[in-house]
């Protein structure tokens, strides 16, 4: 198998695995909480570079420590989850550079995890992504009512019996685990990309979970598929080119179903519960113990 090859496969399994969990980031509305993972685990990175031990282990043990703290600081008293989020933010990527600045130069492999190098992508990535994709599936199929109900009504999943703690953790941890395998691909600046952007494609389209779903996959293997192509042609970096074009998907999406909009006076499907229950917001609210 060639380094095309495996890139190309790469880019199906991280399309696939993405645009899983980016459906539920979306309902839940965590892109804030994905952005603020991909920096926060940097630390980690650094600290495993000067250990000398494997950087994306390094990057998921702190990655599971900043879920805990994120958890933790979400469900004090008067203590908000964005405000939470931002603190860990800024103080794990703070920290990270600090390791780095004691450090003569910037390491080859640390570079690659900040932008992705998916045409250098091994045998061991593509077994991760997989593994990860696996345990996806796994938690869509055993939890995947519960989370829906949870996104839909937080209030009502409290007042059912339900204790949000472990189905928040098995959802966080899930996501930074995607996040872990996606940045070998794309980097860890641009991973957010991959774990977001497939569903807020998706849902200018429709409203309906499961089409989301499908069209959120779609979006993300296209996506990869496209951004190889165009890396591969251009020799230029690939997980840019996949950014790009993900940009480019949204923006042609929203021209499109807005024009449709206009035109037709209708709109595409049902705006979901999650989304009519509470205000939009960038922060993960429905992270806060509720009852």
């Amino acid at each position: 198998m060639t380094a095309v090859d495996r890139a190309i496969l790469e880019a199906v399994l991280l399309g696939t695995v993405g645009g899983l969990i980016s459906v539920q980031i979306l309902l839940r509305r965590l892109p804030f909480f994905t952005l603020a993972m991909t920096h926060a685990t940097f630390p980690g990175v650094v600290l495993a570079a000067i250990a000398g031990v494997d950087l994306y282990a390094g990057g998921g043990l702190f990655g599971v420590l900043v879920v805990l703290g994120v958890l933790a600081l979400s469900r004090r008293p008067g203590q908000g989850t964005t405000t939470a989020i931002g603190i860990v933010l800024s103080a794990g990527f703070a920290l990270g550079v600090v390791l780095l600045s004691a450090r003569d130069g910037f390491s080859k492999d640390l570079t690659a995890y900040t932008v992705g190098q998916i045409l250098t992508v091994g045998t061991g990535d593509l077994t991760a992504v997989a593994v990860v994709g696996v345990i996806v599936l796994a938690l869509l199929s055993v939890a995947g009512r519960q989370l829906t109900f949870r996104a839909f009504d937080p209030g009502g999943y409290a007042a059912a019996g339900y204790r949000p703690t472990a189905i928040d953790m098995a959802l966080l941890l899930t996501v930074e685990a995607v996040i872990i395998v996606a940045v070998p691909a794309v980097g860890a600046i641009l991973a957010v990309a991959v774990l977001v952007a497939p569903a807020a494609i998706a849902r200018l389209w429709t409203h309906d979970v499961t089409a989301m779903t499908a069209i959120a996959v779609a979006s993300g293997i296209g996506s990869g598929l496209a951004g190889v192509l165009i890396s591969t042609r251009y020799d230029v970096a690939t997980g840019g080119a996949i950014t790009v074009v993900t940009g480019t998907l949204f923006a042609l999406s929203l021209a499109a179903t807005t024009t449709w909009t206009a035109v037709t006076g209708s709109r595409r499907g049902r705006r979901p519960a999650a989304d009519r229950s509470a205000p939009a917001t960038t922060g993960p609210s429905h992270l806060e113990e509720v009852g």
